[in-house]
């Protein structure tokens, strides 16, 4: 059998667990376990109160985590439990003159102490409160408990702000990777050995139907030397460049379905300092594909210009660059309709000549023609031939 573990030693193990669950939620049961072993407080909860949504984003008790305000078990505290914000400072107000009047030397111990008691806010704004609460369990004395108190609760504070923070990352991360997925070219991001970093949907689909390049644990590579070299030097002179005049231009060949994927690489140097493993030299590799057939989402043109559901198409099939007899034969009408859909277009959109409306269509954004909803009725092209 070890020592029992000295006060300082709980204290230091406390802080640590603390912490970790800022960073992983799933340790945060047993940071609170330690928390109500440590300052004799029973039945410990956390929860974080998601004002916007007006429901709870997480709950943990030391006997788990909770997601779902569904799952949320009846002890834990909430918004709906305590006073609102008026109330509260009201009844803040009223303590401190309370205890100014009497000349009383209250501490903010005693404060996190009796807080606690009712479910003290870590952190409130606009949009989340994050709440702690329990029960004083009465095995130490009052004055050592709030001696404890005053030591942890301040790393609980700034280990809410820290997980807050996390949160509010991963949000934006996942965002920002979500948006990169509707487009409808590849993206990468690579290094200089060429290990990707980063690849969207499109550039995992592209490099997976070519029969000239693959992604072979975790690293670009072309099948043939050549282009192999191609490529490595595409890179090396959008590394060495950094500016934003070095883009190492078009490097087009034909993949195995027959449709030419053009590439360019592009420094990629971020606004702010990047540590880590992302802080090594960096491009973006963007993967076109010349028959994508890219186009603008039908939605967006009825929500801008009050276009039906057929003009729209009709529109998108224009600004991809079909023709009236091409447009017609797909959309199966009759040429003279879709005359009488694009001069309602024209006069909806406020432009004169179908070259306007076209000018127009490009300046909006542009997604795949799939995910437009319009390509029930569209035959492939055939295959060019491989470029010499």
């Amino acid at each position: 059998m070890g020592e029992h573990p000295t006060t300082d030693e709980d204290f230091h193990r406390l802080v640590d667990s603390i912490y970790e669950s800022a960073l992983d939620v799933a340790a945060m049961p047993a940071a609170l376990d330690l928390f109500s072993r440590y300052t004799c407080t029973g039945s410990p909860r956390y929860l974080i109160w998601d004002k916007l949504a007006g429901h709870a984003r997480l709950g943990v008790t030391p006997h788990g985590c909770f997601t779902s305000g569904a799952s949320l078990p009846n002890c834990l505290p909430g918004p709906f439990d305590l006073p609102g914000p008026d109330a509260r400072r009201v009844a803040s107000d009223a303590m401190a003159r309370r205890c100014h009047d009497a000349g009383a030397a209250t501490t903010a111990t005693t404060l996190a102490c009796t807080e606690l008691e009712q479910g003290i806010r870590l952190i409130e704004n606009a949009e989340v409160c994050v709440l702690m609460s329990g029960t004083n369990a009465g095995s130490i004395s009052t004055g050592q408990r709030e001696r404890r108190l005053a030591h942890v609760m301040p790393h609980w504070v700034r280990a809410a702000r820290m997980q807050q923070r996390n949160f509010e990352l991963s949000g934006l991360a996942s965002l920002g990777l979500a948006g990169l997925d509707t487009l409808d070219f590849g993206v990468m991001v690579l290094q200089a050995d060429l290990r990707v970093r980063y690849a969207n949907s499109w550039a995992e689909a592209l490099v997976q139907a070519d029969s000239h390049l693959s992604l072979q644990d975790g690293v670009l590579r072309a099948h043939s030397d050549t282009l192999q070299a191609v490529l490595r030097k595409l890179l090396d002179g959008a590394m060495r460049g950094r500016g934003a005049d070095a883009a190492s231009g078009s490097w087009m060949h034909i993949t195995s379905g027959g449709q030419p994927v053009p590439i360019i690489v592009t420094p990629l140097v971020s606004r702010q300092p990047v540590e880590g493993p992302w802080q090594l030299p960096a491009a973006m590799l963007l993967l076109g594909n010349s028959e994508s057939r890219s186009v603008l989402d039908a939605g967006v043109l009825t929500s801008l210009f009050g276009l039906s559901r057929k003009e729209s198409i009709i529109a998108i099939r224009l600004a991809a660059g079909e023709t009236l007899n091409e447009i017609a034969e797909r959309e199966f009408l009759s040429p003279h309709t879709v005359r009488v859909h694009i001069r309602d277009t024209l006069r909806k959109t406020g432009t004169h000549r179908q070259s306007e409306l076209v000018r127009l269509l490009h300046l909006l954004p542009g997604v795949n023609l799939e995910r437009a909803g319009v390509t029930s009725a569209i035959r492939p092209r055939a295959p060019r031939p491989r470029a010499a």
